[in-house]
């Protein structure tokens, strides 16, 4: 029998097991105690470092706060607050509150960005300044000939503080163009009626600073839009005043006690009627002439649901569009319904990479045919805007801007030096208003200006690649340069600076758009061109340049 099979033996390697197994389990214990005592300390010292960091935390906070407080500047900026807040509190509480006051309160908030942010208060001033444009009529009365508008002291206070950082202007490329250099001559010759003493000084200086207004808006433009994402920024705030504008017409329009509930803030609170047409007076702003923004601003959308693609985003750009559209509709004006249909049918031909000639047929029939179901005062006065295009004036409206024009061309070419500012009154044309004031060569300098600007940007647009969404960039500002021309040539809006700076705001973004476009990248020889008037550079102080 083997030695492993007697009794003894069971009995030994029973308690040899046992003793292993107990082994084995106090080995397992010892390990297991080994594991929480880490995750134990792994956790204390989890917390110890929190509370360090916490405590690291207040106390660089606290340092912070100190050093704000101990600074000069910031001391400063205290104490101014602290006045305005406790003027503005005693004014309000003896005097109310209007809508004059929420004006004031508001540019003084954007000056005091402006101003304490140096330049990235320059950047974040210039997108609050476009906003302004929302504001209409709402002016400060210097005369009753010349009235302040909050936008233009803001421009001319961002003007001051791009002077200030010196590297801006010098790092920046500052150019006029042409045809502002050639016109400012005869901005000055046109005073010459205040010198022989028989004109108000208060209506020429009315118009002459609305010309003016081009200079710091053209350097603060190209300051700001150096870098390239401040271009959705802008676009975004002018695309969001003109949908603030729409919506705000379009419940005056339709809900009559919308009036009752902002009486301080309307100026008309009945729609007028034109030829049988009830338009929207669009009392928030001050008057109809808010379409003519809701024209400049409705083809940004094209580029806007390129650069906001999500799906709640394009929902709301296409309302805000939608709502645009109506806005124009209401508010009246013939000439702006027909450049909108041309930004259509151009939009359809530039936009589309397919059937793009097809499609904007479609586009075409679908507007004719829709003409025949509006109802029958909006299609007599397309018909009358018609019959006027055609030499056939047979409303009042009509006669009237072509007695205006008629009247304008007689002093044109019975005065070419130009009767000075504001002779001329309100022709509704500014290409033809300049050319009474200024004489027929400085009205042939601004006409021809604008053509060559949109000769130089259809150009670009057609061999622009749509790569990255460029190229849509270019044919938003080109169906809202379009538009520009068409409020000029039939609308006038030089004579108010609410209504001349969105137009001014369009066209200064053409003008920097094309020579980022000159500068950025090697131009195609076809279009070298497009900023041609590259013959000889002057070096002005503040690193001020032109290509003349």
């Amino acid at each position: 029998m083997s030695r492993f099979a007697s009794p003894k033996n069971d009995d030994e390697l029973v308690r040899s097991l046992t003793k292993r197994s107990a082994i084995e389990r106090l080995k397992g214990f010892r390990r297991l105690k080994a594991l929480f005592r880490k995750e134990a300390d792994s956790e204390s010292g989890s917390a110890r470092a929190g509370e360090r960091k916490a405590a690291a935390t207040r106390h660089n906070t606290i340092r912070q706060l100190v050093n704000f407080l101990y600074r000069r500047g910031s001391r400063r900026r205290m104490a101014l607050t602290v006045v305005i807040v406790v003027v503005s509190s005693f004014y309000v509480g003896q005097q109310g509150f209007s809508y004059g006051d929420l004006i004031i309160v508001f540019s003084s908030l954007i000056l005091g960005v402006i101003v304490f942010k140096g330049e990235r208060g320059i950047h974040y001033g210039f997108v609050l300044w476009v906003l302004t444009l929302a504001l209409g009529y709402r002016t400060i009365q210097w005369t009753p000939n010349l009235h302040i508008h909050p936008a233009e002291v803001l421009l001319w206070m961002l003007l001051a503080c791009v002077c200030v950082q010196r590297h801006l202007v010098s790092s920046s490329r500052l150019m006029f163009p042409l045809w502002i250099w050639l016109l400012m001559p005869f901005w000055v010759f046109a005073w010459w009626p205040l010198i022989l003493g028989n004109a108000a000084w208060d209506q020429m200086l009315n118009e002459f600073r609305n010309f003016l207004l081009l200079i710091p808006l053209m350097i603060v433009a190209t300051v700001v839009l150096r870098q390239h994402h401040n271009w959705q920024w802008l676009l975004l705030a002018f695309f969001t005043a003109s949908t603030w504008i729409a919506v705000m017409g379009i419940l005056e329009f339709w809900v009559s006690g919308i009036s009752h509930l902002f009486p301080a803030f309307m100026t008309s609170a009945n729609a007028g009627t034109i030829e049988g047409f009830e338009r929207a007076s669009f009392g928030f702003w001050g008057g109809p002439m808010a379409t003519f923004i809701c024209a400049l601003a409705l083809p940004l959308a094209i580029v806007a649901v390129r650069w906001w693609s999500a799906a709640w985003q394009r929902a709301l750009i296409i309302a805000s569009a939608i709502a645009q559209g109506i806005a124009i509709y209401i508010g009246g004006y013939r000439s702006i319904w027909l450049f909108v249909v041309i930004e259509i049918l151009v939009a359809c031909l530039l936009s589309l990479k397919r059937q793009r000639v097809t499609i904007a047929a479609i586009c075409l029939v679908v507007i004719i045919g829709g003409y025949q179901l509006v109802p029958q005062a909006a299609s007599h006065r397309a018909f009358t805007g018609i019959e006027a295009l055609r030499g056939r004036a047979t409303d009042s409206s009509a006669r009237d801007r072509i007695n205006r024009a008629v009247g304008a061309l007689d002093q044109m070419f019975s005065a070419p030096l130009g009767n000075g500012w504001s002779a001329a009154g309100w022709v509704h044309s500014d290409f033809l208003q300049v050319g009474a004031n200024l004489g027929l060569l400085g009205g042939l300098i601004f006409f021809g200006g604008y053509l060559y600007t949109l000769g130089r940007i259809g150009r670009r647009v057609l061999l622009e690649s749509r790569t990255e969404g460029q190229g849509d960039l270019g044919i938003a500002l080109f169906l809202s340069y379009i538009s520009a021309g068409g409020i000029l040539a039939t609308q006038g809006v030089e004579v108010l600076p609410q209504l001349v700076l969105p137009v001014w705001f369009v066209w200064v973004l053409v003008e920097v758009w094309l020579r980022q476009k000159a500068e950025g990248k090697e131009i195609n020889p076809a279009v070298a061109t497009s900023y041609p008037y590259q013959l000889r550079r002057f070096d002005y102080p503040m690193g001020l340049r032109t290509d003349v």
